[in-house]
């Protein structure tokens, strides 16, 4: 499902305001950070584990690498970390015991088991929906891509940043709004 929706910051901090009232609140907020800071897919933070995010001397990856049974499709896949998103990996593993890299990141409290796919997308649609969003767990990852796009990087960049095989993917998760033609075209004069 091609999520359509366009959220302002505004919405997106009253989203992580709610999601701080529900039972592991940390977790789920990480885990909409991953979808929305690194346009990462449900399948590929699911069963992020500890060694994905670290390097030997704890300090946080600039690069996630995936192998395929951590990503859609039988390929690895690269995940960029910008500053922001390494400050809050860094506290969220802050009490988790390092020296077990093979821990999962996000765990059901139930089972005590990685989360698996559906279960992610189930706790998404359903704080999307709180919010009358008819959303998916994509719709971090396609803001991520818009974000990029609308604030001029180039779309083979960031094609390379979301592991697309081809441009056309990419194309299809571009959101025009009204707002961004607008600017677009004001900034052309003679």
């Amino acid at each position: 499902m091609i999520n359509r929706a366009v959220v302002d910051d505004k919405k997106i901090k009253a989203i992580f305001k709610y999601i701080d009232t529900l039972n592991n609140a940390k977790q789920i907020k990480m885990m909409f950070r991953f979808n929305f800071l690194c346009g990462m897919r449900c399948i590929n933070f699911a069963y992020l584990q500890v060694k994905d995010v670290l390097n030997d001397d704890n300090s946080v990856r600039d690069i996630i690498e995936l192998t395929p049974d951590k990503n859609k499709g039988s390929k690895n896949a690269k995940y960029y970390v910008n500053d922001e998103m390494k400050k809050y990996i860094k506290e969220y593993l802050n009490g988790f015991n390092l020296e077990n890299r093979d821990k999962f990141l996000f765990t059901s409290q139930k089972t005590n088991k990685p989360y698996n796919r559906n279960s992610i997308s189930r706790i998404f649609t359903s704080i999307y929906r709180t919010f009358n969003m008819n959303c998916s767990s994509h719709f971090g990852r396609r803001s991520f891509i818009t974000s990029l796009l609308t604030n001029g990087i180039d779309i083979t960049t960031v094609k390379t940043l979301v592991n697309h095989k081809n441009i056309q993917t990419t194309s299809i998760y571009y959101n025009e709004n009204e707002n961004m033609l607008k600017n677009v075209v004001n900034q052309l004069h003679i």
